[in-house]
């Protein structure tokens, strides 16, 4: 089993725990204080110490915090005690309060590192100081305020004054010892009257001499910053910049690391942070020249090829955003390479959210090689041997999957320690090495090369005090190694075959985001394209579109993003426009109707001028013509040759789209008159002339005839036929 997963019951309590607790089950909050107070005097006047208990149990409202200490013990080169000093702070100390130490026997595994952590030492103590007036202590020369208690480390069960015996057997002739190990100690506030004010658990590391099978330690350290959009801004303020606070917090992280030059760490570098960093001022440019400086040596601090800004991979692949992806390392290459940051070849990928089988095509596609996934996200291996979790292992990509790649993960207590650190940074720091040594000395001796991994939690913010006391105690420590992430994975041991958790294929981007992102990244390359000379707008969109894809962002608010980005390229579309004149009179059957695109764009604009009309026949006999335009003047002119098909108000319809003819940068309609008659028109007319006038004549002869005809009879004299009888 794995033995720091384990969890344990706590010792026995001490009989004023006991006691604190019938009080408070009886509801007695004062017997329960009075217990507490009392069986601290009692534990002053006699010698034996309080058991420690979780922060904040103390009474009175003292703080008291640790400033640094000695990262570890080894055996004296000269006489018997090895020196030990506790930099302390007490902030809000009633006068007269005393300083006191109680060391415990040394933990046998890493799930008795866990309780202490969590819960303080438990049993009796091995040895104790003695009280020290808190005014007493030297002051400590690297902190304002603070102060120095000096302490003398011990092999034997020595107790009393300022010297600490850990009980054990030391070095001997053969080079055995029972010393080695983590011991936990509770440095304890003490008021005037005994009362506990203030505690804190650190642990003391005993190490004989450096290990010959110390433990491997990669060290991820982020630089990036929250990406935040703009919602009425332009192209060029889309993405905020960085504030001065995020500024200061990166500058302080490489400055800490630059101080300790020669502990490799590897950087998870967003190269949009570091973009924003170099435009914050004269610091932020001195810092990005300091990471250069340090990225000159890659096996030292390593630079890893990184995305434009942090991304969940498995849900950008998940959801078939390959387009994205590569993309995404494009930008930041290019990023790096313009501030002069050295980037490694190999590509360890570090995954710090939800990881799924999705995530293997994406891996692909940014060119990882290794991978460094989340405890949370595997699946458990009871049967495995007990240091399988401090080794490298293949990771195979979903069942009967032939796919496995080769993988390390991020503990979870590790990663969970990081996010302690605003409360007393240096003493997280502290219990980071304690909890690094813990792990070399669960298995001391294995042939095999152990090690792990710190990330810290998404949205971490260096801490110098912490990073410069954790990169201390890792300088020449004699039981942990200090490596970048490449060399972890070629130096570390593999140990078999690990799963992911069940049921954690689906891609966590969601379908509208996910059909937002595809159409915006569609119309931007087809943007691309219709412009020259690479104007910054382009970048500055393309960087806007990536930051929408931060793993930082939620759904909504991605959402919400890419619709942003979406109406910024819009706005550079409306600077083309046709003309206001849209109405022409067509005096003839066939004319020349002049278009006119107008542009407020301060770059050239390329693409297709299309004009079609279904009443109009254009020279190449169609009913639509297209011409390529380049437009270079705020004025643009065109003429084309139409022939209509009939008189009147005729639509005309035109537009000005991308070479490819996938996006539409401006169109319209034009009204064309037309007065001319068609030869149609005539034919018709004259033939209807011509059956006029032939019913006209026809008309005439026929009422002609009838006159004509009728008029016989009353032509004869009247005197024919007069008087006979």
């Amino acid at each position: 089993m794995r033995s720091h997963r384990r969890a344990r019951a706590g010792a026995p309590a001490s009989l004023a725990a006991c006691a604190c607790g019938i009080a408070r089950a009886c509801g007695i909050a004062l017997a329960c204080g009075i217990a507490l107070g009392a069986s601290a005097i009692v534990a002053g006047l006699t010698g034996l110490a309080m058991p420690a208990v979780a922060a904040g149990a103390a009474t009175g409202h003292a703080k008291l915090t640790l400033d640094g200490q000695t990262p570890w013990v080894t055996p004296p080169t000269s006489g018997s005690a090895a020196p030990f000093t506790l930099a302390l702070s007490a902030g809000g100390a009633t006068p007269g309060a005393q300083v006191q130490v109680a060391l415990y026997p040394r933990l046998s595994a890493r799930d008795h590192f866990v309780q202490d952590v969590q819960h303080g030492p438990r049993g009796t103590p091995l040895s104790q100081s003695s009280p020290v007036p808190l005014s007493q202590l030297p002051a400590d020369p690297q902190r304002a305020g603070g102060e120095d208690l000096g302490l003398q480390i011990v092999t034997s069960a020595a107790t009393g004054g300022q010297t600490l015996g850990l009980g054990c057997t030391g070095p001997t002739t053969t080079g055995t010892t029972t010393c080695t190990g983590v011991y936990p100690r509770s440095v304890a506030l003490l008021g005037a009257s005994g009362v506990r004010e203030g505690h804190f658990t650190t642990f003391l590391t005993y190490s004989a001499g450096k290990s010959a099978s110390p433990l491997d330690f990669s060290l991820v350290l982020p630089l990036s910053s929250p990406v935040s959009l703009a919602p009425h801004g332009t192209a060029a303020t889309a993405v905020a910049p960085l504030g001065r606070s995020g500024a200061a917090t990166l500058e302080q992280a490489i400055a800490a690391v630059h101080a300790a030059s020669a502990v490799p760490v590897t950087w998870e570098a967003s190269p949009e942070t570091l973009r924003a960093l170099a435009s914050s001022g004269a610091a932020g440019r001195a810092a990005v020249t300091t990471l250069d400086a340090l990225s000159a040596n890659q096996s030292v601090d390593q630079v890893p090829a990184a995305p434009y800004v942090p991304i969940n991979l498995a849900s950008l692949a998940g959801a078939g955003e390959s387009t994205e992806l590569y993309a995404q390392m494009a930008a930041g290459q290019t990023v790096l390479r313009k501030l002069h940051v050295g980037t490694s070849a190999a590509l360890p990928w570090v995954a710090t959210g939800p990881v799924g089988n999705d995530m293997a095509p994406g891996l692909s596609r940014v060119g990882a090689t290794d991978v460094v996934v989340p405890q949370s996200s595997l699946a458990s291996t009871p049967n495995a041997p007990p240091d399988t979790w401090a080794s490298t292992f293949r990771l195979s990509m979903g069942p009967g999957s032939r796919t496995a790649i080769p993988a390390a993960e991020s503990d979870t207590f590790l990663t969970s320690q990081f996010r302690s650190v605003s409360a007393d940074p240096a003493l997280s720091a502290v219990q980071v090495l304690a909890d690094l040594a813990m792990v070399h000395f669960e298995l001391p001796n294995t042939v095999a090369v152990r090690g792990m991994v710190a990330v810290p939690p998404i949205g971490w913010n260096a801490n110098p005090v912490f990073l410069r006391t954790l990169l201390a105690g890792l300088s020449g420590n004699p039981v942990v190694t200090p490596v970048t992430l490449s060399r972890f994975f070629s130096a570390v041991t593999p140990a078999g075959t690990r799963t992911l958790q069940p049921g954690r294929s689906q891609p966590a981007l969601s379908r509208p985001v996910a059909r937002a992102l595809s159409s915006a990244r569609v119309r931007l390359t087809e943007f691309g394209q219709s412009v020259l000379g690479k104007p910054p707008v382009l970048g500055q969109l393309d960087h806007a579109l990536l930051a929408t894809e931060s793993d930082r962002l939620t759904a909504r608010s991605r959402l919400g993003a890419v619709r942003l980005v979406e109406h910024l390229l819009s706005d550079q579309l409306q600077l083309v426009t046709f003309s206001s004149d849209h109405s022409y009179t067509l005096t003839a059957r066939t004319g020349v109707i002049p278009i006119t695109l107008e542009s407020k764009a301060p770059y050239t604009v390329v693409g297709t001028l299309v004009v079609s009309g279904a009443r109009f026949v254009f020279p190449n006999q169609t009913t639509s013509v297209r011409h390529a335009m380049t437009l270079t003047h705020a004025i643009n002119p065109w003429r084309v040759r139409v022939e209509a098909h009939s008189s009147g108000d005729l639509p005309l319809q035109v537009s000005f789209v991308s070479p490819s003819g996938r996006l539409v940068i401006a169109q319209g309609e034009l009204t064309v008159r037309s007065t001319a008659t068609s030869l149609v028109g005539v034919v018709l007319t004259i033939l209807a002339l011509a059956v006029l006038l032939a019913w006209w004549a026809r008309t005439w002869r026929g009422r002609r005839r009838k006159r004509r005809a009728g008029s016989d009879p009353l032509d004869e004299p009247e005197h024919v036929g007069a008087g006979v009888p």
